[in-house]
């Protein structure tokens, strides 16, 4: 792939932040000295001015810098078509796959390979949910432009129901219940995340359930949202105590999250959040008919799960 120009406009937040670290925090696919190397070089400049190790930017500074070549990640592209038919097509996703994406990943995601890659590829397909990298599971695209609209007006009026199965961490309390607690983006964060705003936050219901508690202090619960909010099951787990298996960014400081971000995979043990878009339920636009999909639980957190129950450990490296 050839270099390519991006262009960031500053957040707020950032404001007296150094350039370099602005643009460690904002883009982790690439480390602070790296960032810094492309300084030296003369790549990046700020409001149209070459930038130095010097430079403090502000909110609303634009940001542009002259990207090298990426070679392509490796991603798992090991994705299972488990429903298809003229109009829809529903994808079990795996964690490590970016349902779509710029910079390094342009080629290296869901969509690209849907509609370019496989075959036979899928070109007119469209998104009508998304799942975080790093979530695996239930994904639904829609083939037809009607279709996805009206799969698109289900999901915004909550007529589609979503279900979750997740380990967390201890064993909550009572078994089943809700979580009824606002959301909204954590000002001054330096890595994009939301917690709970009791002021300016979004609505947001979460409902769980105990499947079976494990040995090891984790639980694996079913999880059905009311609302769909970004992150909203990684927030509200980690605000009543019992965060996701696994999860760095809801159980990790800033600091912390950016230097785990930028030190070499672990080789064994859970290399993400324990979470997995178990079902889908939602109302066929063209034969008016219920569906259910349903995406068996996936195979890491089988294996931790059965680690957990082995050796009553469901902590330490893992997590």
């Amino acid at each position: 792939m050839n270099g390519m120009l991006v262009s960031s406009k500053v957040p707020g937040e950032f404001e007296g932040a150094s350039v370099t670290r602005y643009l460690a925090c904002r883009f982790t696919y690439l480390s602070e000295t790296a960032w810094r190397e492309l300084l030296s070089e003369g790549k990046i400049d700020c409001n149209g001015a070459r930038c130095d190790e010097n430079t403090v930017v502000a909110g609303g500074d634009l940001i542009r810098c002259d990207l090298p070549a990426f070679e392509a990640p490796d991603v798992n592209l090991d994705y299972t078509i488990i429903y298809e038919d003229e109009w829809l097509l529903g994808i079990d996703k795996p964690a490590g796959l970016r349902v779509h994406s710029r910079g390094r990943f342009v080629n290296a995601n869901l969509m690209y390979h849907l509609r370019h890659v496989r075959q036979p590829a899928y070109p007119e397909a469209n998104l009508v949910n998304r799942l975080d990298a790093d979530t695996s599971g239930l994904v639904l695209l829609a083939r037809d432009p009607a279709v996805l609209r009206q799969m698109m007006q289900q999901f915004a009026r909550g007529l589609v129901e979503k279900r979750y199965l997740a380990v967390v961490k201890g064993h909550p309390s009572p078994a089943q219940g809700s979580i009824d607690l606002p959301i909204g983006p954590v000002t001054g964060a330096r890595i994009p995340r939301f917690g709970i705003d009791r002021i300016t936050g979004k609505a947001s219901v979460t409902h769980y359930a105990t499947v079976r508690e494990l040995p090891g202090n984790v639980t694996l619960l079913e999880l059905r949202p009311e609302t769909g909010r970004t992150h909203q099951l990684r927030v509200h787990l980690a605000a009543i105590g019992h965060p996701i298996a696994g999860d760095s960014l809801y159980t990790m400081s800033d600091q912390d999250y950016l230097d785990w971000r930028h030190t070499p995979p672990r080789q064994s043990g859970l290399q993400r959040q324990a979470l997995h878009c178990h079902q889908l339920h939602f109302l066929h636009p063209v034969h008016q008919a219920r569906r259910t999909l349903t995406a068996p639980l996936a195979a890491d957190i089988e294996q931790f799960i059965r680690e957990a129950s082995t050796n009553g450990n469901g902590q330490g490296r893992t997590l």
